[in-house]
């Protein structure tokens, strides 16, 4: 009787292994292959795509431009489709911060007291100079839009106030662009020292603040009312500016269609 073999026959095991190794190295060969034929066919059809001469080298000359603020009659047009405003929220990195901001207000309310006081000294008694070292100042910015035209605009809201010796506060209220801090809106309450003498020399520092020439505010169409005047000025760029005058109150400059 033969003898039962425990272990398989070692030229049996040695060519099963040299089979699998065999199996093993072609099909990664195969693979590589297949990588190295694909890459081929995709570098032909590239060259292909574009050696082709419908595709020109097209230089776009309007590339700096890109990101930059829309022209102020564009966005005067989206002001005035705005109604509604949203909450404050945080500035972005392309807006003007609060302290520009308030270096505009600042600015601005420090000519439309000079304007009302041309001595130096308001009709209350103080002295413009009194009242810029006391008065206080807030700006918010937030968004406004149109629900009817999707139109939207950021502006800052600022406000300088300052309470007088009689008890009223004495107040400029403005609209700011974030980004490039032109005016849109300004409300002025001086009340004594509103009067009609000063008519139209109003406009200048709102005229100012948006880089016109302020001997413009001479070129403004009145029409008296019973608590003060109405003007109209059409300025350079075909737009328009509108001022509310109340004597011995207040008055109110704005954009216009």
């Amino acid at each position: 009787m033969k003898k039962l073999r425990l272990f398989p026959n070692s030229d049996r095991v040695t060519r099963t292994r040299i089979v699998y190794i065999a199996l093993t190295a072609g099909t990664v060969a195969a693979a590589l292959l297949l990588v190295l034929l694909n890459r081929w066919i995709f570098r032909l059809t590239e060259a292909g795509l574009y050696d082709d001469p419908k595709y020109e080298a097209v230089s776009i000359i309007s590339a700096d431009s890109i990101g930059e603020p829309l022209p102020l009659p564009t966005r005067v047009s989206l002001y005035l489709q705005c109604e509604r405003q949203g909450d404050e929220r945080a500035v972005m990195p392309d807006e003007a911060d609060a302290d520009a901001i308030t270096e505009e207000l600042i600015k601005l309310w420090t000519d439309t007291l000079h304007l009302h006081a041309p001595d130096g000294r308001l009709a209350s008694g103080e002295s413009v100079d009194a009242v810029l070292r006391k008065s206080r100042y807030t700006v918010t910015l937030r968004d406004f839009y149109s629900d009817k035209s999707g139109a939207k605009l950021a502006l800052w809201c600022a406000q300088a106030y300052y309470t007088a010796s009689g008890g009223r506060t004495y107040c400029l209220s403005v609209l700011f662009d974030s980004r490039t801090c032109e005016a849109y809106f300004l409300s002025c309450a001086l009340y004594e020292n509103v009067r009609t003498d000063r008519r139209t020399d109003t406009l200048k520092p709102f005229l100012i603040t948006n880089g016109y020439d302020e001997t413009l505010a001479g070129q403004a169409e009145i029409t008296p009312t019973e608590r003060g005047f109405f003007g109209t000025l059409t300025l350079p760029d075909g737009l328009s500016v509108s001022i509310v005058y109340a004597e011995g109150e207040q008055y109110e400059i704005t954009f216009t269609e």
